[in-house]
């Protein structure tokens, strides 16, 4: 029997199994032909995006809280095969995660996909209840818990209790908000243009909320906008603390706006025990400590916030496979 899991997300996608471990973390994109054929998944199709060619299309079949089901399931044929998850004579269990832009509608059709591609049984849950399970607090208690999840495309929050969901909401602050914003600060105050991966090193190197008295330096490479000619430039991790406080301070007004929804006794739960974190945004420097003192409530963060969804379908497909 094979037991695998796939965390299905607007800006990547994951696959991995109980016996093989972490097979495929890449950008959840595909690249096709006028024929609807697919020529590359993941990474090698990202690196497709911009060929000058009109019969090669690199789509992301998660965005703008749409889901181009056909797509995504010619993504998913393809992952399958690439790995082998189907094999003659051999069992095979998926359970997959699913992003808040995702219907019951659509996971019942990659379900029936995923049937039809071999799979013996396939669950799902949304990806909040999975980060629950791998932050590894016991949910079965019945005083409330609260977990958030704010990743790349994501921006969860939920409250646990006798093992249900008992609460629940979506945000707007994502890792993909925060990009928007400092490239369109970058294009008006520097004149640059700059790629996605770019984004993402800025992010990841330079990503602050509380400013600094020796701040770090960040080199960046793009494009001048007005001679259309390469241009380097460096930024202060100080200029990024700026543009991000307000968006941290949204932050914090939508999760106490959240906590305000509550029940007394659900409010003191949360007060007590805090609320655990998971995504990458919540690992940006200061994060943490700014929510804590906006709201009034500890933080924690996850041991390790960017595989806590998979932590918790690991465990899931482990009680699966017993």
């Amino acid at each position: 029997m094979i037991y695998a899991g796939i965390d299905l997300g607007a800006n990547s996608i994951r696959l991995f199994t109980l016996e093989e471990g972490l097979l495929f973390d890449e950008p959840c994109m595909v690249a096709i032909d006028q024929k609807s054929h697919v020529l590359a998944i993941g990474k090698e199709a990202y690196e497709m995006k911009g060929m000058q060619d009109e019969q090669v299309r690199v789509i992301s079949p998660i965005q703008d809280n749409q889901v181009d089901i056909q797509v995504l399931e010619l993504l998913l044929e393809q992952l399958c095969f690439q790995y082998k998850i189907f094999r003659v004579f051999t069992k095979t269990t998926i359970l997959f995660s699913y992003p808040t832009s995702l219907s019951n509608e659509a996971c019942e059709e990659i379900k029936n996909t995923l049937i039809q591609l071999g799979a013996h049984q396939v669950f799902y849950d949304r990806e909040i209840w999975f980060t629950a399970l791998g932050s590894q607090l016991n949910l079965s208690l019945p005083k409330a818990c609260c977990i958030m999840n704010v990743g790349s495309s994501n921006c969860d929050i939920a409250l646990f209790s006798n093992s249900q969901m008992v609460r629940y909401q979506i945000g707007e602050i994502t890792g993909q908000v925060i990009g928007v914003a400092i490239s369109s600060w970058l294009y008006q105050q520097k004149k640059l243009l700059v790629t996605e991966n770019t984004l993402e090193e800025i992010i990841r190197t330079g990503g602050s909320i509380l400013q600094e008295k020796e701040a770090l330096l960040i080199p960046v490479v793009g494009i001048d906008s007005q001679t259309k000619t390469p241009k380097n430039i460096q930024i202060s991790e100080n200029e990024i603390a700026i543009l991000l406080e307000p968006l941290a301070l949204s932050l914090a007004n939508w999760i106490t706006d959240f906590l305000r929804s509550l029940s007394i006794q659900e409010q003191k739960d949360v007060v007590n025990r805090g609320i655990v974190c998971a995504g990458g945004i919540m690992r940006l420097k200061g994060m943490v400590a700014y929510l804590q003192d906006k709201i009034g409530c500890p933080i924690y963060l996850m041991d390790d916030p960017i595989y806590a969804t998979l932590h918790g379908m690991e465990i899931v497909l482990q009680q699966l496979s017993m």
